[in-house]
């Protein structure tokens, strides 16, 4: 037991010291410190920006999406068991999310409730009702829309098939091409802020040398050379992920706020289709900080390790 509380305590001092020595490091190079937080933040920003873009168009698809409907009108003779059996038949079909029964009494009501005052020049049609049993549909997956429009037409007693498949092949299309789009432009953005970073990077273990020379030549061995550099790494991508982290979070909610002032009609179907922040706070704060302090890591003890072989 006393040698388990012995290693827990130099495994303690180690880490302390590591982190001591890493902020050290970073204050007494604050100005090219500095430069690297600027850099890798605001290459962070951009890949944020970029997944907030995507995330919120992916959004505003799936609610139109939502609101691409199937109406199935049913042949005047379709009564009783056989009512009940295309019901079955429909909702048996897999990409049908919801199905909803309209009756033509309910029909009749809508229509009239649709035209306000008007809707009493209909009254005359309650006795003798020209619409049809119908039922609306919602699916799941819009680029099946033709292959479930043809399954509801083999069921037996419907009468005729109402789609707007052109709008599902151009929401479909939509989508696919946000969805390729913006992982391209995300993928550019972080082939590009790791250039820009590393670069830093190694800027500034350039600077520090003859440092590493000094402590080479006096007995350090690699690892305790690399490992304060891998702490000040971390300690950079620390900070920058974090300080981008909570600008996003703010230029976010200011663009809400901006958005929402706006006399635009285009305005208000933006800001309703707005996804939270809070709901992808946690994931992006991750991923910010697996880039910012695995980046950092890396291109310290990578570019460190240049100049430890002298």
């Amino acid at each position: 037991m006393p040698t388990v509380i012995w290693e827990a305590n130099v495994r303690g001092s180690s880490f302390r010291y590591l982190i001591k020595e890493g902020f050290r490091n970073i204050y007494q190079n604050r100005a090219i410190s500095i430069a690297a937080i600027g850099v890798l933040m605001a290459c962070l920003l951009l890949v944020g920006i970029s997944m907030l873009f995507t995330i919120n168009v992916n959004n505003m698809v799936g609610y139109f999406e939502s609101q691409n409907e199937i109406m199935v009108f049913l042949s005047d003779d379709v009564v009783g068991d056989e009512l009940t059996d295309i019901d079955s038949e429909i909702r048996s079909i897999s990409n049908v999310a919801s199905v909803t029964f309209i009756s033509r009494e309910d029909g009749l009501k809508s229509w009239m409730e649709e035209l306000g005052d008007d809707g009493t020049l209909l009254e005359w049609l309650i006795e003798d009702n020209p619409l049809q049993n119908a039922y609306r549909l919602v699916v799941k997956d819009l680029s099946k829309m033709q292959e479930t429009i043809e399954l509801v037409g083999y069921i037996d007693g419907i009468d005729t098939i109402s789609a707007s498949n052109e709008v599902a092949q151009a929401v479909t299309g939509l989508k696919q091409a946000v969805s390729v789009g913006g992982l391209a432009v995300i993928a550019l953005l972080v082939a590009v802020s790791l250039s820009i970073v590393s670069n830093t990077i190694k800027l500034t273990v350039f600077n520090r040398r003859k440092e590493i020379s000094i402590m080479k030549y006096v007995g350090a061995t690699d690892a305790f050379i690399r490992l304060p550099f891998l702490s000040e790494g971390m300690l950079l991508g620390f900070i920058s992920a974090t300080l981008a982290f909570f600008m996003l979070w703010g230029g976010y909610i200011a663009f809400g706020h901006w958005v929402s002032r706006s006399t635009f009609y285009w305005a208000s179907l933006v800001v309703g289709q707005l996804v939270a922040f809070k709901t992808v706070a946690l994931k992006l704060y991750l991923y910010f900080l697996a880039a910012g302090v695995g980046i950092g890591a890396l291109g310290s003890v990578f570019f460190v390790g240049k100049y430890i072989k002298v």
